[in-house]
């Protein structure tokens, strides 16, 4: 087929588009429906993509986390089960160990449901309240935006001294108040505000502003129970020396909680490029579900185009007599049907691909995340509506190409 004949029958089928514009609209919106299912799905979970490997990469390259064990529960959950707490003395006893290998940093949390207040004002009950040491802003890629952040000495001796976020800030001091210096109130214990964070991006709906940093031991004194556990970041100078920093953690960990040899660690590390890892694994599975109901719905959109082709090759009968009658052969009837289809096809992976991403970026908007456009999932949508509708249109153009000139000009 040459490329005039190819742009002849292009026009003759937008010009048959056209004529049955209502016809056209119908079967439009039925693949955009299905390639809107996949388009909305996956533009969310790129847009928290980009979002959550922003934090996770926030975290640095070569980092170790060690943390109370978690064990698998029921179809492959997490649940920390009765698995010891990484207590305090041990965190203070590894990061005495490592000073001179990394940077190391200790933290823990304090409480999910912090109340804070000043004067007549108080925030509601739902302040998350943590406990860091000197090592723990930088460690965990906090910025100041006013004040400064804790000392050693002041971690040590427990000083009454508070970082706060920004969402703190508006709900407890007026817009000209400076909040550096003055007196806040937690638990009934006042605490003098020192550093306000850079405002932070924020995760699944959960806000990093509303939040108040307290010294690690301060934590212990005041917020710890039975099962509260606390977290050492270690850095490595070099992130290529992650493994061999992971090989002297785990090491003097082990020595630290007296694991014997051929037991299993009673703690776990978790490494920055694993989580990353583990995370887009993850993601891959959502994905994939997302293509799969996203063809399930296009299945459903292929019966409805064959049905509305065959009602168009019995409207076109005669048309197709006289085309017929008049030299076309059944490979160029064939042909002239499939341009057509494929053609309704792509409009309607248009519309789909348009009103997903639409439809995609409006959820991720509502967990704020940032807008996503997938570039190489438009090409592949592009590409599924267009073979779903060839494939859709092939019987109908088979059965108008295999239609007898004499039987169909009796239709004239």
């Amino acid at each position: 087929m040459t490329l005039t004949v190819l742009r002849e029958q292009a026009t003759v089928a937008w010009r048959s588009i056209r004529a049955q514009w209502l016809r056209t609209l119908l079967t439009v919106t039925i693949i955009g429906t299905g390639i809107m299912a996949l388009m909305s799905m996956i533009t969310a979970t790129e847009a928290l993509r980009v979002s959550l490997l922003d934090q996770f990469i926030g975290l640095g390259a070569g980092t170790l986390q060690v943390s109370q064990k978690v064990e698998s529960g029921a179809f492959g959950g997490r649940r920390l089960g009765e698995t010891t707490p990484l207590e305090f003395r041990e965190a203070i006893a590894l990061k005495k160990a490592m000073a001179n290998e990394a940077e190391i940093a200790v933290s823990a949390r304090g409480t999910m449901m912090g109340r804070l207040s000043t004067g007549d004002k108080e925030t509601d009950p739902n302040v998350r309240v943590v406990g860091g040491d000197e090592g723990f802003l930088p460690m965990s890629s906090y910025t100041l935006s006013s004040g400064r952040n804790f000392t050693a000495e002041e971690v040590r001796r427990n000083a009454p001294l508070v970082i706060v976020g920004q969402d703190v800030v508006d709900k407890l001091f007026e817009p000209s108040e400076d909040p550096i210096d003055r007196d806040i109130r937690i638990r009934n214990r006042r605490y003098r505000v020192i550093g306000v964070l850079e405002p932070q991006a924020t995760s699944f709906g959960m806000s990093q502003n509303n939040q108040a940093i307290l010294p690690v031991e301060e934590i212990r004194a005041r917020f710890s129970g039975r099962r509260t556990s606390y977290s050492v970041q270690v850095r490595a100078p070099d992130p290529d020396a992650i493994d061999q920093l992971s090989e002297m953690v785990t090491g003097e960990m082990r020595a630290i909680r007296g694991d014997l040899p051929g037991e299993a660690d009673s703690f776990r590390i978790s490494r920055s490029d694993a989580l990353i890892a583990q995370f887009n694994e993850g993601l891959s599975s959502v994905t994939l579900a997302a293509l799969f109901l996203g063809l399930i719905t296009l299945l459903g959109s292929s019966i409805g185009l064959t049905n509305i082709m065959l009602v168009t090759v019995t409207e076109r009968t005669r048309e197709i007599g006289l085309r017929k009658a008049l030299g076309a052969s059944a490979s160029t009837i064939r042909a002239q049907f499939l341009v057509e289809v494929v053609i309704i096809g792509l409009l309607g992976g248009l519309f789909g691909v348009l009103l997903g991403i639409g439809v995609g970026n409006i959820v991720a908007g509502y967990l704020n995340a940032p807008f996503a456009l997938p570039w190489g999932w438009v090409a592949i949508a592009l590409a599924l509506s267009g073979a779903v509708s060839l494939g859709s249109g092939y019987y109908p153009a088979r059965k108008a190409a295999q239609l007898d000139p004499i039987d169909a000009l009796r239709h004239a």
